[in-house]
């Protein structure tokens, strides 16, 4: 892994973690302290007023139950972004008090997701003036940053927000790698890339379609069945609804131009054998 070189890392993609001065924060001292910092990295560069903060650290309860909690969150956040410096010292990020509310400023932190959103753009930009390899340079970094969900776990509609956006961009880093590797005919990058974008979102049933059609023409029947079945009972489990007819007639030609072929070789003639 390419070592970062900023006095905070935040990493939110498969699990959070936050790293300052090159030291993990272990504790969070307080009982939404976390939250509260993780709502206003979200939101950074901007001021987010109290009753927003109220309602989504303590969605359940009024403003005037969590006034003095919010206070309690805010200086736990506090000590733990100034708590590994010196007192000379510019802290790697704070947060800033005014009338209306709170915002955190960022002076010298990287954030995984931010970054895979920035590799995706440069990939954009590099497709768009019809540079492929630089694209796909650009969106293999990208990927390699999403080793899982956006703070999974974390249930708050802001969370899944950002969940759902990050998965998006990963999942269109994919589909160009996927494409790209059709393009040049290389079926095993092709299944590779298929199994990665079923790790971001199992429900791409085009994806399964194209892991039966390839293991079909490496004549894998086994793994196009395998897929089938996967597929099916996905959709079955996570959508309620079954596998549309284009899967179904897919997999049947696929056996049936397998089982074709297979004849075709067995009627074939054998070697002429003459005598001497």
């Amino acid at each position: 892994m390419t070592e970062i070189s900023t006095l905070a890392v935040v990493r939110c993609l498969g699990g959070f973690s936050l790293d300052l001065r090159g030291l993990p924060v272990r504790r969070w001292r307080a009982g939404k302290a976390r939250t509260l910092f993780l709502y206003l990295l979200i939101n950074r560069g901007r001021t987010v007023d109290r009753d927003e903060l109220h309602a989504a650290l303590w969605p359940d309860r009024t403003r005037a139950a969590g006034s003095s909690s919010l206070k309690v969150a805010k200086h736990a956040v506090h000590q733990i972004l100034s708590g590994q410096q010196a007192a000379e010292e510019q802290p790697a990020a704070e947060i800033v008090c005014s009338e209306y509310g709170y915002s955190l400023k960022l002076h010298d932190a990287w954030l995984d997701f931010e970054e895979l959103e920035r590799l995706c753009n440069e990939g954009h930009r590099a497709a768009a003036r019809s540079d492929p390899r630089a694209a796909a340079e650009y969106y293999r970094s990208a990927l390699d940053l999403h080793t899982g969900d956006f703070l999974p776990g974390e249930t708050a509609d802001w969370a899944r927000e950002q969940r759902d956006w990050v998965r998006s961009l990963a999942l269109g880093a994919a589909d160009f790698l996927l494409q790209e590797a059709l393009d040049r005919g290389e079926l095993p990058k092709v299944i590779d890339m298929c199994r990665r974008t079923l790790d971001i979102d199992p429900y791409q049933e085009d994806v399964y379609r194209t892991l039966i059609q390839v293991h079909g023409d490496l004549g894998q029947l086994g793994q196009a069945r395998s897929w089938y079945k996967l597929c099916r009972a996905r959709m079955s489990d996570g959508l309620d609804i079954d596998v549309s007819p284009d899967t179904q007639r897919l997999l049947d030609r696929v056996l049936r131009t397998q089982d074709a072929s297979a004849r075709t070789v067995d009627q074939a003639p054998g070697p002429r054998v003459t005598n001497a």
